[in-house]
């Protein structure tokens, strides 16, 4: 039989459960959540669609071509030696280019733009007064680039605002609802702990919160897994992630919705603090949810080639700890703050003429 404690959180969980997926003014949560499964989806299906391209390209080619074919293509080359080494070109555009010469005059270029495909890559050459002027290939993305790309999208876009912004949906809710609803002195009028109703609305929010942002990030994982035929790796840890960043974020803006009636003051505080964690001292970064989450991460997004130095050093971890390590301590941050939220709840008085 179950502990009067442990019977009170469950009723109270039972009843905030279904506010914390169906509130109002917070299924706007479900959009965030939603944003990067489309993103995605419209990825696939545009890569699909220039996957299909290509095959057809390389299908019409006049012989089976290689990239060696393509490589021995180079600037300078005339017109005739690159039909003789390539063949015709499946697709052909014929277009006109003016051009001021030596003299200041104006001269009209008859140009060639050839398209040719292996199957894999698609080559552009352009043709230009009989000889090569420019050549650019698109390849297919490989697994490593939709991991970097997945890695990317998930700890700057995902992480840092939809999980974040999700949260503050969902938890600072939690009692500032309630106020606004001028109903919670139905709560604190029942025989029951303030701290086992914090303790049944929080887990009734990280129920909601995990459900929502971890189906999210599973369905993401899915769409771009039809591209390859297989399942990325590291799903099991981006599901995990996402379950902590609930957590973590959870705590801070269930605490938050406690110290303040206006929720844009403290989400903003918290969204410059979080996003300044990179530049902080040591001992200030470990107060922060995304420190611990980019210890985590599986995939190193500032390795990957082309990457800007400001998104780099937003994502990069320069005093890297242990993932044991990382997760202890976003627990120990969570309980702290929850701990704080408890002893606030305890003392909250109800001002509705105030609200």
């Amino acid at each position: 039989m179950p502990s009067p404690a442990l019977a009170q959180i469950t009723a109270v969980f039972r009843l905030e459960v279904r506010k914390s997926f169906f509130a109002r003014r917070s299924l706007w949560v479900y959009l965030l959540a939603l944003a990067p499964l489309l993103l995605f989806f419209g990825y696939t299906v545009q890569t699909r669609m220039e996957s299909a391209q290509r095959q057809q390209l390389a299908a019409q080619n006049q012989k089976p071509l290689t990239a060696a074919d393509f490589a021995a293509i180079h600037r300078g080359m005339s017109e005739a030696e690159v039909l003789s080494r390539l063949g015709p070109p499946p697709r052909r555009i014929t277009f006109r280019q003016r051009r001021r010469d030596t003299h200041d005059n104006i001269v009209v270029d008859q140009n060639q733009w050839y398209r040719y495909s292996d199957g894999s890559t698609d080559y552009s050459i352009v043709i230009a007064n009989g000889t090569v002027g420019r050549i650019r290939s698109n390849t297919a993305p490989s697994v490593n680039d939709l991991e970097t790309t997945f890695a990317g999208i998930f700890q700057f876009f995902f992480l840092r605002l939809a999980v974040f912004f999700g949260c503050l949906g969902i938890f600072m809710n939690l009692f500032r609802g309630e106020l606004l609803d001028k109903s919670l002195h139905f709560y604190f009028l029942a025989p029951l702990r303030r701290s086992r109703i914090l303790a049944g609305k929080f887990l009734a929010g990280l129920a909601a919160a995990i459900t929502i942002f971890c189906l999210s990030v599973a369905l993401q994982l899915f769409t771009l897994a039809r591209l390859t035929g297989n399942s990325l790796p590291h799903a099991a840890s981006y599901i995990a992630i996402t379950a902590l960043a609930c957590l973590g974020y959870g705590a801070v803006f269930l605490a938050a919705g406690l110290l303040f009636k206006n929720p844009v003051a403290p989400a903003a505080a918290l969204l410059v603090w979080e996003s300044l964690n990179p530049f902080l001292p040591a001992l200030l970064k470990k107060f922060s949810v995304i420190y611990y989450l980019g210890q985590l991460s599986p995939v190193s997004v500032a390795s990957g080639p082309g990457t800007s130095a400001l998104f780099a050093l937003l994502v990069s971890t320069p005093d890297p700890i242990s993932p044991l390590a990382a997760i202890l301590g976003l627990i120990l941050l969570t309980a702290l703050v929850l701990a704080y939220a408890t002893r606030r709840v305890r003392t909250l008085e109800i001002d509705y003429s105030s609200e």
